[in-house]
C-alpha cells in the first residue's frame, strides 16, 4: 500500500473527514488531500503528525513510515515473550506479578496471548486442570469450546461482557488488527452468540465478579487491567497485566492461608 492508502484507511477508520483531520493536524484540508492521492510526499515530522491525531499504535506507524520512504522510527513486532520485553519493563512486569501474591495475575499481549503468569495463577489453573503456557491465547481459551467454560459459573454473563469489550478495544487498533478477526471468529460461535443475545452490551455491570467452582471450591473474582499508557514501542504497546482480586470472604481466606498449590512463573 502506498502511504496515501494508509492513510485514506485510517482517516475512514477513525470516521474523520478530510477536513476534520486537517483541523486537527493544522494543515490545510487540501494538504491532507494531495497526501492521500500521493501529489504530496510526507515529512516525518508530518507522520508523527497525523499519527497522533488518528490515535495510530506504534507498532502500525511503521507501516506508515515504510510506505513514505522512511525507516520506521519504532519497533514495529510486538513482543512474543517477556525476555524480548525492554529490562526496565520486564522488570517492572515481574515486581507488579510478585507482589500481587496470593492473588493471581497474568500478563497478555495486545492479542490476549499469554507472555508470563505469577505463581498463584499458575497455582488456579492447575487445581482447575488447565495447563497454561506462554503463547497461548487467553480469548480462545474463555470463549472457544475448552474445560475454562466449565468452571466458570457465569460463564454465558462474562463471555458476553468479555466480547463487548474486546470488541471496543479493537476498534481503537487498527482496520487490519487481527483482534478484531479472532473476537468476531469467536463471537460468532453458537454459544457465544446465545450469550451475547441474553447480556447485549446495553447491560453491562461496573463491575463483573468471575464465579468459579472447582470440585468443592467456589473462587469469585473481579479484575483489573493494567497497561503502559505512554509506550511508543510496539515492544510494549499493548501489554496488558490482568490481576485478580478477591470478592468474597471465602475466596480470599483461601489464597491469603497459602491453601493454593503454587508452581513456577513460567
Amino acid at each position: 500500500m502506498e502511504f496515501g492508502d494508509h492513510l485514506r484507511e485510517w482517516r475512514g477508520h477513525r470516521r474523520m473527514s478530510q477536513l476534520a483531520l486537517a483541523s486537527e493536524a493544522g494543515i490545510s484540508a487540501r494538504h491532507v488531500s494531495f497526501l492521500e492521492t500521493g501529489r504530496s510526499r510526507p515529512s516525518e515530522g508530518m507522520i508523527l503528525r497525523l499519527s497522533a491525531v488518528l490515535d495510530i499504535p506504534a507498532r502500525d506507524q511503521g507501516a506508515l513510515f515504510s510506505a513514505a520512504g522512511f525507516r520506521p522510527r519504532f519497533a514495529t513486532t510486538p513482543s512474543a515473550s517477556l525476555a524480548a520485553l525492554p529490562a526496565a519493563v520486564a522488570e517492572a512486569i515481574g515486581l507488579i506479578l510478585d507482589r500481587h501474591d496470593p492473588y493471581p495475575g497474568v500478563v497478555f499481549d495486545h492479542e490476549y496471548n499469554v507472555l508470563t503468569a505469577n505463581q498463584a495463577f499458575m497455582g488456579l489453573a492447575g487445581m482447575a486442570g488447565i495447563a497454561v503456557s506462554p503463547g497461548d491465547n487467553f480469548l480462545d481459551a474463555y470463549l472457544g469450546p475448552t474445560p475454562l467454560r466449565s468452571i466458570v459459573v457465569n460463564w454465558p454473563r462474562s463471555a458476553a461482557d468479555l466480547v463487548n469489550r474486546i470488541r471496543a478495544e479493537a476498534r481503537l487498533q487498527g482496520p487490519r488488527s487481527p483482534l478484531i478477526k479472532r473476537i468476531e471468529r469467536l463471537a460468532a460461535a453458537d454459544d457465544v452468540r446465545a450469550a451475547l443475545d441474553d447480556f447485549p452490551a446495553t447491560e453491562r455491570l461496573p463491575v463483573l465478579p468471575i464465579e468459579m467452582r472447582i470440585g468443592a471450591k467456589r473462587f469469585s473474582w473481579i479484575t483489573t487491567l493494567t497497561s503502559f499508557g505512554s509506550a511508543q514501542d510496539a515492544l510494549v504497546q499493548g501489554v496488558l497485566i490482568e490481576s485478580f482480586f478477591p470478592a468474597d470472604d471465602e475466596t480470599r481466606a483461601h489464597f491469603e492461608g497459602g491453601a493454593g498449590p503454587k508452581t513456577k512463573r513460567e
